[in-house]
């Protein structure tokens, strides 16, 4: 569910509820919207710009994903759980973001049923996003999941270093070279 899709099921008087409780953040590049052992009480928008969520596993930074232009981010199980953050959530460039904390949306969620509604929605899609790389992670080759990424989230590969990407993939950077070279016919 995208910022739009929430203004159009909104009328105008939701709408201004809905933006009266966000604020606008400029962050740098390298700046943290979360950090790990934190309670994520926020919801963010990204308005412009690129972030990553990442843990920290025997010293070596793990990227868990990437969130750019017209996305929604958190650390969705400590935002909805409460519980301390196992994630970093890194801006990967100059980044502007829209924010809502939690407290505020659950006192929309309460007063009207819309946003509630919203609230579950954007839960479900999230659900699935994740079950879906958990899935593609754990049981299809790196060439598959290259695709998958070809296809899902081409800007990657145009705004992320590729030792970032192949983090994500759960390979070295070298693999990651050629297997690349190999989908474009390009030796290695």
């Amino acid at each position: 569910m995208t910022l739009k899709d929430i203004h159009k099921i909104l009328n105008p008087d939701e709408q201004v509820a809905f933006n009266s409780i966000q604020t606008k953040r400029e962050l740098k590049s390298g700046e943290f919207l979360i950090k790990e052992n934190t309670i994520a009480n926020k919801l963010f928008y990204i308005e412009r710009g690129a972030c990553r969520s990442y843990f920290i596993k025997d010293s070596e930074e793990i990227t868990d994903f990437f969130f750019f232009d017209g996305g929604f981010a958190s650390d969705f199980a400590s935002f909805y759980a409460d519980k301390p953050s196992l994630l970093n959530l890194c801006c990967l460039e100059d980044t502007t973001v829209l924010e809502w904390k939690k407290i505020d949306l659950l006192n929309l969620y309460k007063h009207n049923i819309k946003f509630s509604e919203i609230g579950r929605l954007s839960a479900e899609y999230s659900f699935l996003l994740v079950e879906e790389r958990m899935r593609l992670l754990h049981t299809e080759s790196l060439e598959i999941k290259y695709k998958w990424m070809l296809k899902n989230f081409p800007m990657v590969f145009q705004r992320v270093p590729q030792y970032y990407i192949a983090s994500f993939l759960g390979v070295k950077p070298q693999s990651l070279s050629r297997i690349r070279a190999k989908i474009s016919g390009k030796k290695y």
